[in-house]
């Protein structure tokens, strides 16, 4: 709290600029695309541009968290630097987490269980249970597992921006985080409650309210009031998580180098 207080006027403006503007642009342009081919044509080039946007203001905010000598141009031209290993590591992480979902999907499929049928209210035919229930265990086994190792990897970002590592990184994040596995599992299931909870408050009352003040014929008006609510919501908890990674970095580095 101390360093949001500290910094939060150069922490607004990169939220604003890369967290806000580039999701709600995107909302108005999806909200009009139907009316022309060209603006059809751009829904994938505008999704990849909010994901850049939104990679680099983790790495800036990161940076800016970790260091109070870096002001709004020095965060965005490490952001910059710093995109392709950002990604490239979460890339790999994204790819080890989606191998190690792998076998339970494979044990549902051949269950011959059907997803589509069943959220249409259906109940599947000729299901395997004993595979579908091996399945289900497993899942039921690996969440534990991926929320451990997304604790692990909580510093992961400040390390990135930081140390200058690839994917280095991974390790040297398990290694910071080495006896607080279980705080930090708490931290983020934490987190996950309160963020969900107001963002779906937040949605929902300004929801109910656009519709009433812009009527049911401007559905245009309503998505892009619920959009901005969504990325302002989902912007002020990414500080939030950003700051708290970069502390938390800078904390373990501390208690690491001195044992």
């Amino acid at each position: 709290m101390a360093v949001i207080s500290g910094r939060l006027g150069i922490l607004l403006s990169l939220a604003v600029i890369l967290l806000i503007l580039p999701p709600v642009a995107q909302a108005g342009l999806e909200a009009i695309s139907d009316t022309s081919f060209a603006l059809r044509s751009t829904k994938f080039a505008a999704s990849l541009l909010v994901f850049i946007a939104a990679t680099i203001s983790a790495i800036a905010m990161t940076a800016v968290a970790s260091d109070p000598a870096v002001d709004q141009g020095a965060a965005l031209a490490i952001g910059r630097r710093r995109l392709g290993p950002f990604i490239g590591v979460s890339l790999l992480i994204g790819l080890l987490f989606a191998v190690a979902m792998i076998p339970g999907a494979v044990l549902i499929g051949l269950a011959g269980f059907d997803v589509a049928q069943a959220r249409a209210g259906g109940v599947p035919d000729g299901v395997n249970m004993p595979l579908l229930g091996a399945g289900l265990l497993y899942f039921i086994v690996l969440m534990p597992v991926m929320l451990w190792a997304a604790a692990r990897l909580l510093p992961l970002s400040a390390v990135i921006v930081n140390e200058r590592r690839g994917a280095g990184a991974i390790r040297r994040s398990f290694a910071l985080t080495r006896g607080s596995s279980l705080k930090l599992m708490g931290v983020l299931i934490l987190y996950g409650l309160v963020f969900l909870v107001v963002l779906m408050a937040a949605t929902s009352v300004v929801g109910v309210v656009a519709r009433l003040l812009a009527g049911a014929d401007s559905p245009v008006i309503v998505s892009l009031v619920i959009a901005a609510v969504t990325a302002v919501v989902t912007a002020l908890f990414s500080i939030l998580q950003m700051v708290f990674a970069a502390q938390l970095y800078l904390a373990a580095r501390e208690a690491h180098d001195a044992a």
